[in-house]
């Protein structure tokens, strides 16, 4: 590169002559310069000059700030944020691409300062119209905008103070001025759940109502199915499919039968709904799904990845009704090995819509009402009980991390709030689900080898799980040190620890010291599961990956050329796309929860719950309590009798007069004190009991 040889920032015309250039290719040239300086390559300088970003402790990223005024810069080339006080951020706002000058270092620590905002990447704030004199402002809902925005009267647009506004700014702050901005949508009032929800979505932009277009095509979607439609389909009907999901679950991607043989053998039906058959590659409807990539689901509604006449009529394999599938059969052996399988193009009807909890009623109550109803499933149940134990003994032989992580289950009143968040351990209902996915998975990834749409899970960072042992041993815990590269190692020390009251705990760590499972068009194996194969198949109905794998999977059943590109490069980009839109998806459902949870504690102050210490740090403990899906902090200044040391290597706090200790795993009993629910933090105190007793180090 020239700016590289020529090791000193140059004007236009001595990169033009540096370069020995024509007058018509100068205008090339500056056109490449501009889009190095977008890029933040290439700094402009004082006087004309530019001159590289790398040679003059220069780095470019993405800024963000933490609520109590500092931030700090991600690199885009990679390595260590770089610490910002609240005076180096000068004009810059949360979330700017921007240049920052290293400055020095504080420990091991980069320390920088914003000389140059590339580009405003967040132009819309959400928050609640306020009035102070003649001043109308917005207070950000996002506590990392640091200051109010002010409306103009004439940009109201019709909005009242206390109302929930979305506004677009019209000018960015300066060193002595606030934002500016304009209402342009007035959501209702704060205390409304459905306002709430609409504040998630439009915070993680999520696409939220279809347009038009992608309405009036599925409308044009036939309800029935025509002779035509079932022509050349297995006709599995008189199979006694059945679907399992939750209680409030409105479309039914998947239908399972097991049926046993003579001699042990089982043979398992997975039937997903075909929704290639209505989708075609390229069409509106495909268009808007891949954009969206996957459905969410909040705890008043969801946002649909399809139509919902598609998501949750058409496509969904509804009681009673016949559906077109797409079916893998598998034939297992009465150890659980998989002996072959085969994939067919079917048509299915669900014979009865079960849940989990019912599911686990069956199974293991005495409700004789109960069970003479389902009397006719009864039989299959246990079969699929018998086959699911089988899978997941299989899956831990070969190092399958067979974690169960509770789920939390909101319920709502009425209006749409929280009464109740329910800690939903894993029952066996669920499990069988899972296991019969997870082989359906592993069957269509293996048939199809590559190139295809993968679903990968690298082996650990080796940093992250030297945190990990060193978290463990805190706990008096020893992990080996193969653990990061053999799954079975792993696998056997989560059994020993199983049997101990941390083992919510230390899987919620080990889960925090994963690499996150993503969209890949390669294969890199997936250490979780253990298995050399693996792909998303099961959800098409609410995950674009698995409708592109059918697309793939009847193509070559077909012998035909597949509907998209499997060059590695069109792949990979499909596949980080969709592993964004997952991502989104999944941290816009954390934070709807988060905000029903505190909404649910605002009401339950003053109660007393018992708990169980989940994290220590230098400023209190966390409690996570067993009554409900929900955590809050015990404070240290809410811990009056003593003076506290943080012990980080053993992650705990010590009085520093009574030796009383407070250490990961301790079961407490805690009053809810506080809640405040903009910034979404519990404050707990401990209980009168706990406050009196506790334990000591000696």
């Amino acid at each position: 590169m020239a700016f590289q040889k020529a090791a000193r920032p140059l004007l236009p015309a001595e990169l033009h002559q540096f370069l020995n250039l024509t007058p018509t290719q100068t205008g090339a040239v500056d056109q490449k310069v501009e889009q190095l300086v977008a890029r933040g390559d290439l700094i402009s300088l004082k006087g004309g000059r530019y001159g590289l970003a790398e040679k003059m402790d220069l780095v470019v990223g993405d800024l963000s700030v933490h609520p109590d005024g500092f931030g700090f810069v991600t690199p885009e080339s990679g390595g260590q944020d770089i610490y910002l006080t609240g005076v180096n951020l000068k004009e810059a706002w949360h979330g700017d691409r921007v240049v920052v000058r290293i400055e020095g270092r504080r420990g091991r620590r980069r320390e920088g300062r914003v000389i140059r905002i590339l580009e405003r990447k967040v132009r819309e704030v959400i928050g609640v119209l306020s009035q102070s004199g003649d001043t109308f402002y917005v207070k950000p809902e996002e506590e990392r905008f640091l200051f109010d925005l002010v409306i103009v009267p004439e940009g109201l647009s019709g909005a009242q103070p206390g109302d929930m506004v979305r506004a677009r700014i019209t000018n960015f702050p300066t060193a002595h001025l606030n934002p500016q901005g304009e209402i342009i949508e007035t959501l209702g009032a704060v205390e409304d759940a459905a306002v709430q929800t609409r504040m998630v979505i439009l915070k993680y932009g999520l696409p939220d109502a279809f347009p038009p277009e992608v309405l009036a095509a599925a409308q044009k979607v036939p309800a029935g199915l025509t002779q035509e439609d079932l022509d050349g389909r297995l006709d599995l009907r008189e199979l006694p499919l059945v679907t399992i999901d939750g209680e409030s679950a409105r479309d039914f991607d998947d239908g399972v039968c097991v049926v046993k043989k003579p001699g042990g053998h089982f043979t398992l039906y997975v039937a997903i709904a075909d929704v290639s058959h209505y989708v075609t590659p390229g069409s509106v409807m495909d268009q808007e799904a891949q954009m969206r990539g996957t459905s969410i689901y909040f705890p008043q509604r969801a946002v649909h990845m399809l139509p919902e006449r598609l998501a949750t009529e058409i496509c969904s394999l509804r009681p009673d009704a016949d559906r077109l599938a797409v079916t893998v059969i598998m034939e297992f052996d009465r150890l659980g090995h998989l002996k072959k399988y085969q994939f067919a193009r079917a048509v299915v009807r669900n014979q009865a819509r079960l849940t989990y909890r019912l599911v686990q009623r069956l199974l293991t109550g005495k409700d004789r009402q109960l069970r003479d109803k389902y009397r006719p499933f009864l039989k299959m149940l246990q079969r699929m009980v018998e086959l699911c134990q089988l899978l997941r003994e299989r899956r831990g032989e070969r190092g399958s991390l067979l974690m169960s992580i509770p789920e939390a289950e909101v319920v709502l009143d009425e209006r749409g709030w929280p009464v109740d968040i329910l800690r939903v351990d894993s029952l066996v209902s669920h499990q069988i689900i899972e296991e019969f996915m997870i082989a359906a998975n592993e069957a269509v990834a293996t048939y199809l080898g590559e190139p295809s749409l993968l679903r990968v899970h690298e082996r650990p960072d080796p940093a992250k799980m030297a945190a990990f042992r060193a978290f463990l041993k805190s706990l008096d815990f020893s992990l080996p040190k193969d653990a990061g590269r053999d799954p079975r190692v792993l696998r056997e020390f989560l059994e020993e620890v199983r049997q101990t009251p941390l083992a919510p705990m230390v899987q919620l760590m080990l889960l925090r010291s994963l690499k996150q499972a993503r969209y890949a068009g390669e294969n890199l194996g997936h250490y979780g599961l253990a298995t050399e194969w693996y792909t998303h198949f099961t959800s098409p109905i609410r995950r674009y990956p698995d409708l592109q794998v059918h697309r793939l999977l009847l193509a070559r059943l077909a012998g035909k050329k597949p509907p998209f590109s499997l060059k590695p490069e069109d792949l990979e980009a499909q596949a980080s796309h969709l592993s964004k839109r997952e991502r989104a998806g999944i941290e816009a459902e954390r934070e709807m929860l988060s905000r029903m949870q505190v909404r649910c504690l605002a009401h339950r102050v003053g109660e007393t719950f018992s708990g169980r210490i989940t994290g220590v740090n230098a400023f209190g403990f966390f409690v996570s309590l067993d009554e409900l899906y929900a955590e809050g902090l015990v404070r240290l200044v809410d811990l009056p009798d003593d003076y506290y040391r943080f012990q980080e290597a053993q992650q705990r706090l010590v009085g520093r007069r009574t030796r009383r200790a407070f250490r990961l795993g301790d079961g407490v009993t805690v009053r809810v004190a506080q809640v405040d629910l903009k910034r979404r933090h519990v404050n707990l105190v401990l209980a009168e009991k706990d406050q009196d007793e506790g334990s000591s180090e000696e």
